[in-house]
């Protein structure tokens, strides 16, 4: 008797082509082929790690942090910022945010880390399809788990929930400490990223946002 391979992609929600694949390296075992599609999808998950923020590089920073550095700083200032609005009265869930944070660079395994002097000659349209189609890919060994990280990166995507708002503005207040980080030894060439008003568009969903940006230029010492 064959290995009932519809039967297992059906139920892990995983294509059959992946699970042919798994099974043709681990045995129909469901518990190995589980466990190698995990491997799989961690592969690309792991690239991470590798893949350097490009925008520091472009403006003369010398081995930069990588999009994985990012990544951690910026689900601890979402899960930080989503805490203490839930404290002030916000109806907001930290975990769920903490979730949207780990996840909302996962495309970049793919396609890398694209700057925006570079998104300059790319259309937005064409940028964010290519995106999608990464993140997809990057997902689908883990079927249903996959699909569910998927609605999170569409929730940041589209700002379409409040933790999506403060991840949102967590990406972009973390790249400004970054850049502050970076000056103070000694980079001077990091202007344009304050300057950028796409690196602001989300700090007025909620007070505490912008009051985040207003200490963070106050300890610039602009104010």
């Amino acid at each position: 008797m064959g290995c009932p391979v519809e039967d297992l992609a059906a139920r892990l929600g995983v294509d059959e082509t992946a699970v042919r694949e798994a099974v043709g390296k681990v045995g129909c075992d469901e518990d190995r082929v589980v466990a190698y599609l995990i491997w799989k999808f961690m592969e690309d998950a792991g690239r991470l790690k590798l893949i350097p923020r490009s925008g520091w590089w472009y403006y003369g920073v010398k081995e930069p942090e990588s999009v994985a550095d990012h990544t951690f700083a910026v689900a601890v200032l979402s899960f930080v910022i989503a805490s203490i609005l839930r404290d002030m009265g916000e109806d907001i869930d930290p975990f769920k945010a903490l979730a949207i944070a780990v996840f909302h660079e996962l495309g970049e395994s793919r396609i890398g880390d694209i700057h925006l002097e570079a998104r300059r000659y790319i259309e937005r349209e064409v940028l964010d399809e290519a995106e999608r189609r990464a993140y997809e890919e990057v997902i689908s060994p883990i079927g249903r788990v996959g699909k569910r990280v998927l609605a999170l990166y569409e929730e940041f995507e589209r700002r379409s929930s409040p933790e999506a708002k403060v991840v949102r503005a967590a990406d972009k207040l973390e790249l400004l400490f970054q850049a502050f980080t970076y000056e103070k030894h000694g980079y001077r060439t990091l202007q344009p990223f304050w300057d950028t008003a796409e690196n602001r568009r989300d700090f007025t969903h909620y007070d505490l946002l912008r009051g985040l940006y207003e200490a963070l230029r106050r300890l610039r010492g602009e104010d």
